[in-house]
């Protein structure tokens, strides 16, 4: 897995400044922990689910579903590892009503590497070329492959790996499944969070 950090990995990224919308006001306070409202951004992406990619806006604070955001690179071998079985999740939870949004934030992923790292992977979630690692930075994500789950309230209830092994064969803890279950379930989160490995 890559580090998002400047100073560690030679794949790494430059974080820019970036302006961020004024967050909705809520109830529930807004941040990056469990039980935390994610903090708003808006980006534009390359929305597939039509098959033909389309651009389309994403505001966090407007999404009516379960959203998982996570951060993937073209050259990480962990989302090399995953890729499959995020295509596979897609086909299992897009159908309950669960979009997935992933954000390139390595400067060494162009928006054509991306595009046809997409297409290559069959990903039909949205993409959004996350220049400057402005959203990486606003909820403080570390490493690719690292995602947060919301519920349809944009309320984060699990943030960490998908599971506990690149290798498919050795997985043991599937985290984001049993979060996405319970949450469509209207049960609490078991494991809210877990460690993204390097």
């Amino acid at each position: 897995m890559k580090k998002i950090a400047l100073a560690l990995l030679v794949s790494t990224f430059i974080y820019a400044g970036a302006a961020f919308a004024s967050p909705d006001k809520t109830d529930v306070a807004t941040g990056t922990g469990i039980g935390q409202r994610i903090p708003q951004f808006t980006a534009q992406a390359s929305d597939f689910s039509g098959g033909k990619p389309k651009t389309v806006e994403v505001d966090s604070h407007k999404t009516t579903h379960p959203t998982i955001y996570i951060f993937i690179g073209t050259h990480c071998p962990a989302t090399s590892a995953y890729a499959e079985r995020l295509a596979q999740l897609e086909k299992t939870y897009e159908a309950k009503g669960v979009d997935f949004v992933y954000l390139y934030p390595n400067s060494e992923d162009t928006s054509g590497a991306q595009l046809a790292f997409h297409d290559e992977k069959k990903l039909a979630g949205k993409l959004i070329d996350d220049h400057g690692a402005r959203v990486a930075r606003l909820l403080n994500a570390q490493r690719t492959t690292e995602l947060f789950l919301v519920n349809k309230d944009g309320v984060i209830v699990y943030h960490g790996a998908i599971d506990d092994s690149r290798d498919p064969g050795a997985v043991k803890e599937r985290y984001l499944i049993s979060a996405l279950d319970e949450t469509l379930a209207g049960k609490p989160v078991t494991t809210t969070s877990s460690q993204v490995s390097a």
